[in-house]
């Protein structure tokens, strides 16, 4: 009668390896799409605040809110910015849109719409 061996066989060991890599991969992946989001939360990020900023540069000043545009710079990140306002149903209010576009792609990176009183 022989007695039994102790310890794992070559084939057991190579299918703990597969197992094992296998899931290496699925969290390199996890890690990837992860470090994707982030960047992207990142931009939209950086133009909320350019939006921010710019519409509330414009709604301190004195004097009526007029339409305008311009670019605006921002954490090394350049935009195009429109300000446009539109009536109302109401008389007294006055509708207020800023569009931000991403110069790099010229895509658009923010959209705010406010109301305001009439000026």
């Amino acid at each position: 009668m022989t007695t039994p061996k102790s310890g794992f066989s070559l084939i057991e060991l190579l299918v703990a390896l597969a197992v094992l890599s296998i899931a290496g991969l699925a969290l390199l992946n996890a890690v990837q799409t992860s470090t994707r989001t982030t960047s992207v939360l990142e931009s939209r990020g950086i133009a909320q605040i350019a939006a921010d900023n710019i519409l509330n540069e414009r709604l301190a000043r004195s004097g009526a809110l007029a339409e305008d545009s311009g670019t605006y710079e921002i954490a090394e990140r350049a935009y195009d910015w429109t300000l446009e306002i539109e009536a109302t149903t109401d008389e007294a209010l006055a509708r207020v849109t800023l569009v931000l576009t991403d110069l790099a792609d010229g895509r658009e990176a923010a959209r705010l719409v406010t109301f305001t009183r009439r000026q």
